[in-house]
């Protein structure tokens, strides 16, 4: 996978398959993704179809998700149904959808573009977010992933619901600190944060 995602760097043309509105192949970090030193073992696809019959008929017949699987001891599928998107991901929102918050579980995927001359303030500052995240209540599963180590940063995160979100999002110290930070010191030259009900989740071994 970790070559993979380096040919596509270079060969965006890998994934043109019918259906496709956007792909995008991510490595993640360890420690639950806040760190610089990669997990080599994990790693996150992202994408969004114009139907559900497109993206069956990909993971079903496309040769390189086909090896990609093969080589796979465990893989996740999360079927997302997006509600609230705020932001560009490369220019575009693929996330634009037409839907409310159903209740229940949702997944947050936040996505930001850093400043070359914001990388160490950043950088800094990154720790913080891992550990107030991981002691607040409500929060199933959180994970930091990107394109590009540093500079092309994303987040994915279960909550048990948008309420306990919201209660980290607008009342820990941690999170309001760096969220002040980042928008005083333009640390992101482009961002998106998006919120989904989650319509399934899979497990395939």
């Amino acid at each position: 996978m970790f070559k993979l995602m380096g040919t596509y760097t270079f060969n965006k043309n890998l994934f043109n398959c019918s259906g496709l509105k956007f792909i995008k192949l991510m490595g993640t970090g360890s420690n639950d993704g806040f760190s610089l030193i990669p997990d080599f073992s994990t790693y996150v696809m992202i994408s969004s179809w114009e139907n559900d019959h497109y993206r069956r008929k990909f993971i079903s017949e496309n040769n390189i998700i086909n090896e990609i699987h093969s080589k796979s001891s465990k893989r996740i599928e999360i079927k997302i149904d997006p509600y609230n998107f705020v932001g560009l991901w490369n220019g575009i929102n693929p996330f634009k959808n037409s839907s409310l918050y159903s209740g229940g579980k949702i997944i947050v995927i936040t996505r930001a573009r850093v400043r070359l001359n914001k990388l160490i303030n950043f950088l800094i500052n990154t720790s913080l977010a891992a550990k107030s995240i991981k002691s607040h209540n409500g929060a199933e599963f959180y994970k930091g992933i990107g394109e590009l180590p540093v500079i092309e940063q994303a987040t994915i995160s279960i909550w048990e619901s948008e309420q306990k979100m919201k209660d980290y999002a607008y009342s820990d110290k941690n999170h309001l600190k760096i969220i002040n930070k980042a928008r005083k010191d333009k640390w992101y030259s482009e961002e998106l944060f998006v919120r989904s009900n989650i319509l399934s989740i899979k497990e395939y071994n």
